[in-house]
């Protein structure tokens, strides 16, 4: 926290096993009234450090049911604490909207789903080149048929375009590429992103049954009830995890073969598409420029120039 720049957004938050009670006399700069229990030794220390890093304290300060406000339940059912805090810089407190608990949230844990609602306003970033957010669907080329509807496309719009009058360098490329925005937007379309669906449908039904017993145990009153359906809860969790871990072995299999089958026909877009999504980076680090001196270059003209320099 103290190499944190002060004027950055500092949140935290967790399973910090601290009780910091109801009662906040001389500490209401980091803590409301709406707190749960009494507070413990673990509390005391998240007040004092709140205090001194100059923390709110969120579940503590909107009001809520009392089954909203606590975040974890014990093994009988009996005991029920608020352990699970988010906290938030207090110069950025009235960012924070609201911090309630969500009892529906399938976690597989004793502990319950704690969600914090924030609103900042950021300053909008816009690309000044003037480039498409999205990317166009070039996978559907490899059909023939729509490959072929493309080309027949693009082609009379350029030959529309050849017969126009002439015009500066600007206007003509700006025709240019009105015309493949427009041929691609009508024939490709825009690129969705899709999520590879490896788990099987053995899988999700035991994971709607095991959300269904979740719902079962908040809205049963009977111990002796709640503590049979958390035995059934457990058990099921266990069967849905050994069949999470079959699929994915599954999925991991299929797409290694995959690769090989593009590596042999020389697709390395694919391959390489292949082995992102197996080592889980999706994006290229990016690098900042720096000068002769090896300080990063933050000013944009001076970046420009360096890159001028760099390939001069």
């Amino acid at each position: 926290m103290d190499k944190l720049p002060r004027r950055d957004l500092k949140i935290l938050m967790g399973d910090l096993n601290a009780k910091v009670g109801a009662d906040n006399t001389n500490r209401e700069l980091i803590m409301g009234k709406h707190g749960v229990g009494v507070q413990n030794e673990n509390g005391e220390l998240l007040t004092e450090f709140c205090t001194f890093n100059d923390l709110v304290i969120g579940g503590t300060v909107f009001q809520h049911k009392q089954i909203h406000k606590t975040t974890w339940t014990s093994s009988d059912g009996r005991t029920v604490n608020q352990i699970d805090h988010v906290t938030i810089g207090r110069k950025w407190r009235r960012s924070l909207l609201d911090v309630r608990v969500k009892r529906g949230a399938d976690a597989a844990s004793d502990h319950h789903l704690v969600v914090a609602d924030l609103k900042v306003k950021l300053k909008v970033y816009r690309d000044r080149a003037d480039r498409p957010s999205h990317k166009y669907n070039i996978h559907s080329l490899k059909d023939k048929t729509k490959a072929e509807v493309y080309q027949s496309e693009l082609r009379n719009r350029l030959s529309a375009l050849a017969h126009q009058p002439e015009e500066s360098v600007e206007e003509t490329w700006c025709g240019l590429r009105d015309t493949w925005k427009v041929t691609c937007n009508e024939v490709l379309g825009k690129k969705t992103r899709q999520h590879k669906e490896w788990l099987s449908a053995n899988t999700w039904t035991l994971i709607k049954e095991r959300k269904q017993l979740k719902n079962d145990i908040n809205q049963t009153q009977d111990l002796q009830q709640k503590q049979d359906l958390q035995a059934q809860y457990w058990e099921l969790n266990r069967q849905v995890k050994k069949s999470t871990r079959a699929d994915k072995r599954r999925f991991i299999h299929d797409l290694t073969e995959e690769a090989e089958t593009a590596a042999g026909k020389r697709d390395m877009k694919r391959l390489y598409e292949i082995t992102r999504t197996l080592s889980g980076k999706s994006k290229a680090p990016s690098r900042p420029v720096k000068d002769k001196n090896g300080e990063t270059i933050t000013d944009e003209a001076k970046e420009r120039a360096r890159w001028a320099e760099h390939f001069q």
